[in-house]
């Protein structure tokens, strides 16, 4: 005996109840229930440590940018410097402290899956029902099955009367499953087809029976998918890491410089004192203070913008990885179709092809007359008399109200029942105009046969005229042999073997199109017939044709994304057939496009897998692992993947994906806590709008990023052409951090928020390997940095000759700070300067401008702050010469760097 039976579905039921020692009879006694659970410890999914917000907070003082500054705090504290020191450490721990509150965001995935499984279970201890923890049934135990309950552990069925499980969680299928308890699987049968298993998490939507336990805890496929889960790594985000790049860059220049011109200035006779002095001032100069925090804001606000929108962003992160998707892998159910099953057609059985088998739904709709419309009535009333669905308190196409099944309240469970099939069947009788409460009130339930899936069809005797009608629904290979009969056009007539023949190839026919087929028929009887004469020599009236129809926006958001050049793949534990035809409706696949299943993932090996996946649009009947390897050989391949999901099979690879979107209206608890991001429509054009924002948000952090790097540059010029020219320090650490912070730090974060362009989503997913500064950007920030540090030495160096130190020092600040906010206008385009972007269009940044100059003004003009900033009052006179100083930088630009410009739009789109 083990804590997991292998393979239990392989294994003969008397096989199965001797190897676990138990008995179906009497289940476990307690005695050896107890020992068991000492033995294999509880019922419960392992939980992994996580970080804490101390540990998160550690990690923080491993980034460059804070090391670099930390360093420089230390210089300041032991050069006697503590106003300096004390500024800086207090931005340093700030800005730490905001990157560890938006980190501490304890994975929850884990303490999902416990909460899918329930408290309690019903079992058979010492042959007596008993109700006890979920956490204490052990393998052997014998579980007690019921419509509503949930599994509370992987069980092999031995006995069952008309079970049916949702199973979507664990496989995707959208229909309930019939389970069969003799059934025994051959080896490598995929788990959806696993008939006379039941596992944890799945819910018993219909008839009874019971099982014995074959596992438990992490030994369920729900444990292993937890273990999954663990072991999914998403990496770093494409912005972590091009952050970090530049961070090394820019440590690296500040490094380069303070040691060259550190031993130049030694080797020239500068005190020790004044070099330590410099290094620190270059430090502050080169590391954007405000960069992590405006980032951070950037991507909030692009949270807020989203969650209008209905989409909820768990990882801020996620959003600028959205705007690097290469791959969409969707879900099908819910995702790409409306999770909801639907008549597609109705076909009477004598009627003509192209004049009576209606279509209603994504393949269109034929021409019906009015006879064949009386004929499909009659198949909607016989399957619902064939049904025990009823409809609910809801509206009527009508206006109407729809009445009410006895002992149903408004407030409690659904009339129209659990099976997604008869409620589609009920809607479209509804539709049609019928009531199926007065239907059933005027054709009483004599007798039934109830739906099984050795059956495959459901019967039942209702009181029709002096006699009994036999209504029957199932599948077409199970009822149309016992017709003898059939509807014709007028009359009803022999169904010959032609019949047959014909009716045979268009099932299959239509089934291939991922249309799920019902045969509906009938007959005309006494009351008193025998149960035994109920099927035979039925009149066979014709077929009822469902799907789950994509939803009517997935085409359109599919081209959309073909236009960005995104990639959708579809990927689905649901049948092949089925998966290729939502896929071929939504525009996910080619009309000759075959796709792969997970038997055909498991007979290609890792080194061949990307290649092959790179043809592919359609995965089907896929478990877990498979999606997870699929995601894994994207990535291996280069892509940025993105993954949807709603289901407990769908956790790790949620996970794994750069970014994970969950379903947030018909999602698992384990899928929304796996994911990114969670869209609360479950709508994929829901998704592609994140992946524009995502792209506007990449555009932006370009943006402030060229206006705060050329801002920093012109700071770093200023210093080390002071340095090379024997000319005092212009500008003091405190200066150059408080230029960093509020100077750079109120424009940047307005150009945050910048309207993107129209073409955004006519552009190609960026390279995940390109750098965040490109060479173009580079020089683009070279050349604004050369000419604000230009501008700003040419002052430094009139003014100390003509008015001193102190007010030439304030003169080179303001005049850097001035010409900084001149330069905030082009950095809203690589293309475009200030005199051929529209006039003023990002209202945010005049506001930030206008803040920014005005605080420059206090920061000279008033004296209480001079002694802080170092700095004195300024005349007239010299604020005039420092205006016209600050427009240099601005007129330089567009006289030497103009050239002819590539036309695209620079019109906003509407957030």
């Amino acid at each position: 005996m083990t804590r997991s039976l292998r393979n239990p579905h392989e294994i003969p039921l008397d096989e199965v109840e001797e190897r676990l020692d138990t008995s179906f009879r009497e289940g476990l006694s307690s005695t050896e229930a107890r020992r068991r659970l000492k033995k294999y410890g509880p019922n419960a999914v392992r939980r992994e440590p996580r970080k804490g917000f101390f540990h998160i907070l550690a990690d923080q003082w491993k980034d460059l940018m804070v090391l670099t500054l930390m360093a420089a705090t230390v210089i300041s504290a032991l050069m006697g410097e503590g106003v300096d020191a004390a500024v800086i450490a207090f931005i340093v721990i700030l800005n730490t402290l905001l990157g560890a509150i938006q980190e501490y965001k304890a994975e929850k995935a884990l303490e999902a899956l416990e909460k899918f499984i329930p408290p309690v279970a019903l079992v058979l201890r010492d042959g007596v029902e008993r109700t006890v923890p979920a956490d204490e049934v052990v393998p052997g135990d014998v579980m007690i099955l019921r419509a509503g309950m949930r599994a509370v552990a992987d069980a092999r069925l031995f006995q069952c009367q008309s079970l049916r499980v949702d199973e979507s969680s664990l496989t995707g299928e959208s229909v309930p499953v019939s389970k069969h308890a003799g059934h025994v699987c051959s080896p490598g049968t995929p788990l959806a087809e696993r008939k006379s298993m039941i596992y944890a998490g799945t819910l018993v939507v219909g008839g009874g029976g019971r099982a014995v336990v074959t596992a438990t805890g992490d030994y369920t496929e729900i444990g292993r998918i937890a273990s999954l889960i663990g072991k999914a790594d998403p990496g770093k985000t494409p912005l972590e890491k091009r952050l970090n790049a530049l961070g090394k860059f820019l440590l690296g220049i500040c490094l380069a410089i303070a040691g060259c011109l550190g031993v130049v200035g030694l080797l020239r006779g500068h005190s020790f004192h004044d070099m330590l002095l410099l290094s620190v001032s270059l430090a502050v100069a080169a590391v954007p203070e405000g960069l992590p925090a405006i980032v951070t804001l950037c991507l909030a606000m692009g949270v807020q913008r989203l969650a209008r929108h209905g989409a909820v962003v768990r990882k801020l992160e996620a959003i600028e990885t959205l705007g690097s998707v290469t791959v969409i892998c969707t879900d099908k159910t819910g995702t790409i179709t409306k999770n909801r099953m639907e008549v597609a057609l109705i076909a009477p059985a004598g009627v003509d092809d192209g004049e009576g088998r209606a279509r209603k739904g994504p393949t269109g709709t034929t021409r019906t007359t009015d006879r064949s419309r009386e004929l499909e009535m009659e198949i909607l009333r016989i399957a619902t008399l064939a049904s025990d669905a009823l409809a609910g308190e809801a509206e009527k196409p009508t206006g109407g109200r729809r009445r009410m099944p006895p002992g149903t309240s408004s407030s409690g469970q659904d009339p129209l029942g659990e099976d997604p099939t008869e409620k589609a069947i009920v809607t479209r009788v509804l539709e049609m105009g019928i009531d199926p409460v007065t239907l059933r009130e005027s054709h009483p339930r004599l007798g039934e046969k109830p739906f099984s899936s050795e059956r495959r069809m459901m019967t039942t005797k209702v009181r029709y005229k002096k006699g009994a009608l036999i209504c029957v629904k199932g599948a077409p290979d199970t009822v149309i042999p016992l017709c003898s009969r059939m509807r014709g056009k007028e009359e009803v007539r022999t169904l010959g073997e032609e019949d047959r023949r014909r009716w045979e190839a268009w099932v299959n026919e239509t089934a291939a199109e991922g249309i799920r087929i019902l045969a509906v028929a009938c007959k005309e009887t006494a009351e008193t017939v025998p149960e035994e004469e109920w099927e035979r020599d039925l009149t066979f009236l014709g077929c009822i044709g469902l799907v789950d129809p994509p939803r009517p926006e997935a085409r359109k958001t599919v081209e959309r994304c073909a236009e960005a050049g995104i990639r959708v793949v579809l990927v689905t534990g649901d049948h092949l057939r089925t998966a290729e035809s939502v896929a071929r409706s939504a525009g996910i696949a080619g009309s000759d496009e075959t796709g792969l299943t997970g038997a055909d993932l498991d007979g290609i090996s890792e080194s061949t897998l990307p290649a092959r996946i790179a043809k592919a649009s359609v995965f089907a009947r896929v478990s877990p692992a498979h999606k997870l390897r699929i995601v894994r050989a994207l990535k291996k391949a280069g892509h940025v993947v993105a993954m949807t999901g709603d289901g407990i099979n769908d956790a790790p690879a949620l996970k794994e994906a750069a970014v994970g979107v969950a379903m947030g209206a018909i999602g698992t608890d384990v899928a929304r806590e796996s994911a990114s991001v969670i869209l609360l429509d479950d709508n994929l054009s829901t998704m592609v709008r994140a992946i524009e924002e995502g792209r506007a948000i990449y555009d932006n952090i370009r943006k402030f990023i060229r206006y705060l790097l050329s801002c920093n540059l012109g700071e770093i010029l200023t210093m080390v052409g002071a340095l090379i020219l024997e000319l005092p320090l212009p500008l003091t650490p405190v200066q150059l951090l408080w230029m960093n912070l509020v100077t750079d730090g109120l424009p940047a974060l307005a150009l945050s928020v910048d309207p993107p362009a129209e073409d955004l989503m006519k552009r190609k997913p960026r390279d995940p390997r390109e750098s965040l500064v490109s060479p173009k950007l580079l020089r683009s920030i070279a050349r604004r940095g050369l000419y604000i540090g230009g501008a700003t030495l040419l002052i430094f160096f009139w003014a100390l000759g003509t008015f001193g130190f102190a007010t030439a020092s304030t003169m080179a600040f303001a005049t850097l700070v001035t010409a900084q906010l001149a330069s905030a206008f082009d950095a809203r385009s690589e293309d475009y300067d200030i005199t051929e972007l529209r006039t003023f269009p990002n209202t945010y940044l005049i506001v930030a401008l206008l803040v920014s100059w005005l605080g420059l003004l206090a920061v000279v003009q008033c004296s209480y702050l001079a002694p802080f900033f170092n700095t004195v009052p300024l005349g007239a006179r010299q604020w005039g010469i420092v205006t016209l100083a600050s427009i240099l930088p601005q007129t330089a630009h567009i006289a030497f760097t103009r050239r002819p410009r590539p036309s695209r739009s620079l019109a906003p789109a509407s957030r």
